[in-house]
């Protein structure tokens, strides 16, 4: 029996490395590749070769890519800080009352995060020709919010269920307000969620392509379409690709290290 134990434990060990190392190949072999130079870059049998910073001096000097991790950051910050105001007084709202037609709202709620964004770019398109905010950090910030909100209402709302309404209360007998005893007494016992829920939130808008894509193009530059300047008529600049991967996977990935113990205390919840 122990030996069989020590087999599944094994086992479970060898899978998660053998996904661990599958999960971090392409990223590894990214960076390799933004430190090559372009006469080594297509030639695989050279191993061993001295990195040069150049792919990143040509990404950030010629192509501006400071500009575009200014606007990405500004954005998704936007996007989290308004998504978590609005989503804890929503979730709040749906957990604690009892209202018509509330469970048709969640429904809703639900349905509204399964539209494909592709279907949304034309409508949102003529909203921005017509307000005036094409090009803008406005309309990828009210996008990002339409998208990125019923994910962040439903999640918070899910960490209100597992706070006991008793708390409050006793709060409230205290003296409290009941906004009062939601800052004071509530929302402390879930910031784990909170921050979880707001990283998440981060991430999706720092990998949003499409509507960047097509609502942006001089004044406001967005991360995930710089790749598409790296297509020239002498093919596809490589390494110049590669560095900007790299800086665009490196605050994620810092972000997500440095809260792992609110991503893992958001995820017990």
């Amino acid at each position: 029996m122990k030996a069989i134990n020590s087999f599944r434990t094994g086992l479970v060990y060898f899978l998660i490395a053998l996904v661990s190392i599958f999960s971090a190949f392409p990223i590894l072999y990214m960076a390799i590749i933004s430190l090559k130079d372009r006469v080594l870059l297509y030639d695989p049998s050279n191993v061993f070769f001295v990195p040069t910073l150049e792919n990143y001096k040509v990404a950030i000097y010629k192509y501006g890519l400071i500009k575009y991790l200014q606007d990405s950051t500004i954005i998704s910050l936007a996007n989290v800080v308004i998504c978590l105001f609005i989503g804890i007084l929503a979730g709040y709202a749906l957990q604690r009352f009892s209202f018509l037609h509330k469970e048709k709202i969640e429904l809703g709620i639900v349905s509204s995060r399964m539209l494909p964004s592709i279907a949304l770019v034309l409508p949102f398109y003529i909203m921005g020709l017509t307000l005036g905010l094409l090009d803008t950090y406005s309309i990828l910030v009210i996008i990002f919010i339409v998208f990125n909100l019923p994910f962040v209402v439903l999640m918070i709302k899910s960490f209100f269920d597992n706070i006991p309404k008793e708390f409050e209360e006793a709060a409230m007998i205290d003296g409290c307000s009941r906004i009062g005893a939601l800052i004071r007494v509530v929302l402390p016992q879930m910031k784990g969620g909170i921050f979880a829920t707001g990283i998440i939130s981060f991430i999706f808008a720092w990998n949003e392509f499409t509507y960047a894509l097509f609502l942006t193009s001089i004044k406001t530059k967005y991360i995930s379409t710089a790749v598409i300047f790296f297509k020239t008529e002498r093919g596809i600049l490589w390494g110049e690709v590669s560095a900007l991967g790299v800086v665009a996977v490196l605050p994620v990935l810092i972000l997500c290290v440095a809260s792992q113990k609110y991503l893992l205390k958001g995820a017990a919840r």
